[in-house]
C-alpha cells in the first residue's frame, strides 16, 4: 500500500487596475508580479504586498482583502484576492496671452486650442509641442515661462508648467 500526501497551500490572485502603471511585490518570499500574479502559500504563511507605482502614475489603494494606501500584511488562511489600483499623474499647462496684438496658440496632442488664455491637464511625462500662429494683424514676439524663444515650443509635464505667449 501506498499513501500519496500532497502539501496543502492556499491561493493568492493579485491583479492590477486603473489607468497608472506600477507592481506588487511579495514580501518576503521575493514574487514581482507584473500585469496580475498568482502564487501558492502554505497555510498561516504570513505575506506582505508592496505596491510601488512607476513614476508617471500614483497608488491609490487595495481592493478585495486588503484596503488602505499602504502595504498590505496578509495570513494565509484561505484563498485570497487582492487588487492594486494605481492611476496617472496629472499636471496642469497654463498659456497666457500678452501683449496688444492677438493669435491662437493650439497644442499637441490636443488639450488646448484657443485664443484666449486658458489651461488644460496632461499625464505626467507627455510632451507637449504648442504652436502660436498670429492673426494677420499681429506678429509672434516669442515665448516666455516654461518655454523661450520664437519657434514652437515643447513642454514636459513633469510638474505644473506655465507659459505666456507675446
Amino acid at each position: 500500500v501506498v499513501a500519496h500526501f500532497d502539501a496543502a497551500s492556499e491561493s493568492l490572485h493579485v491583479a492590477k487596475a486603473g489607468t497608472g502603471t506600477g507592481r506588487v511585490r511579495l514580501s518576503p518570499v521575493g514574487i514581482d508580479c507584473g500585469e496580475t500574479c498568482a502564487a501558492a502559500f502554505a497555510p498561516g504563511r504570513d505575506v506582505i504586498l508592496v505596491a510601488l507605482p512607476d513614476p508617471t502614475s500614483i497608488f491609490t489603494g487595495w481592493s478585495g482583502a486588503c484596503g488602505g494606501t499602504e502595504s498590505c500584511p496578509l495570513r494565509m488562511s484561505a484563498p485570497v484576492s487582492v487588487t492594486a489600483h494605481f492611476d496617472l499623474v496629472y499636471h496642469g499647462l497654463s498659456i497666457n496671452k500678452t501683449g496688444s496684438g492677438s493669435g491662437m496658440v493650439q497644442a499637441s496632442p490636443i488639450g488646448i486650442a484657443s485664443a484666449h488664455s486658458c489651461a488644460s491637464t496632461y499625464p505626467a511625462g507627455t510632451l507637449v509641442t504648442l504652436t502660436a500662429t498670429p492673426d494677420e494683424s499681429s506678429v509672434f514676439a516669442g515665448w516666455s515661462g516654461a518655454c523661450s524663444g520664437f519657434g514652437t515650443c515643447t513642454v514636459t509635464m513633469d510638474s505644473a508648467q506655465n507659459v505666456a505667449a507675446r
